[in-house]
């Protein structure tokens, strides 16, 4: 293996899951944003289709899926389905509370709001994305005040102040509810826009294939002194294409590193 360390060649370093990961630089042709994949039915779950480059389709392998993980775009898809239903939830709520001055009934949803679903899930979420971040800041006032008003309502009602408390209502509704409903997709395009992930497109020998991966960080040359060979007692079916651990000379990050002829001459044994 260590041959593949001489000439102190550069290696391609990206992220798969906040993890850093390498491939030889020598069999990266390009790199590019995911362009539109077009679904191939009754292959591996891994291999999500093919793209179109310059005339020529090529298959792109989800190098995610490939090494045990979630994919980003399930990751995505998810995450955002999440957040519908939680805007859904907080429709719901003033709904709920809308029909308990109605039918003149208590209302037994939470008033806390780090209690309801949002709550819980907003407290808890952590994310790099700076953009991302700014946007979640500006759901605390309008959630807080959402769940507030329950308790000024309970007090409207008991004082048979009902046109004050459907007041309170319908300006939360139009108010902090409205506020809300717009910060959700604000998030949504975020999500969207930001989880784009990149195409390296590679080589070996005379077989091309794409693999996504999240991100790109830098092209470093890889010192063979800094690697260790891949130990057969860590080797499994989803790290079967590692073949070293290195560790990067300017900050000594650990990158695991990738084989791309294993990779290529697998999938393509694999799907022939």
């Amino acid at each position: 293996m260590m041959e593949k360390f001489e000439n102190n060649m550069p290696w391609v370093n990206f992220y798969l899951l906040n993890e850093l990961y390498a491939i030889s630089a020598s069999n990266v042709r390009e790199m590019l944003a995911m362009p539109r994949v077009v679904l191939i039915p009754k292959t591996p779950d891994y291999i999500r289709g093919v793209i179109n480059l310059r005339g020529k389709n090529y298959p792109v392998l989800d190098l995610r899926k490939r090494m045990g993980m979630k994919s980003l775009v399930d990751e995505t898809s998810d995450l955002i389905e999440l957040l519908e239903h939680r805007e859904e939830d907080h429709k719901n709520w003033i709904a709920e509370l809308e029909s308990s001055v109605e039918e003149h009934c208590d209302f037994k949803l939470t008033t806390n709001p780090h209690k309801c679903a949002f709550g819980k899930w907003y407290d808890s979420f952590k994310t790099d994305n700076r953009v991302l971040k700014s946007i979640l800041k500006k759901f605390n006032n309008p959630h807080n005040t959402i769940h507030s008003i329950a308790i000024d309502v309970k007090e409207l009602v008991k004082q048979k102040d009902f046109d004050g408390a459907f007041d309170v209502i319908n300006k939360t509704r139009n108010g902090e509810l409205a506020e809300m409903i717009k910060l959700f997709n604000e998030v949504r395009t975020n999500l969207r826009e930001s989880s784009r992930e990149i195409a390296l497109v590679l080589e070996w020998q005379d077989k091309t294939m794409v693999v996504s991966v999240d991100s790109v960080a830098t092209v470093d040359k890889m010192d063979e002194s800094n690697v260790e060979e891949m130990s057969e007692a860590v080797s499994t079916e989803d790290n079967q294409y590692l073949i070293g651990i290195g560790k990067r000379g300017k900050d000594e990050l650990l990158v695991q590193l990738l084989d791309v002829e294993k990779l290529i001459s697998h999938e393509f044994k694999v799907n022939t």
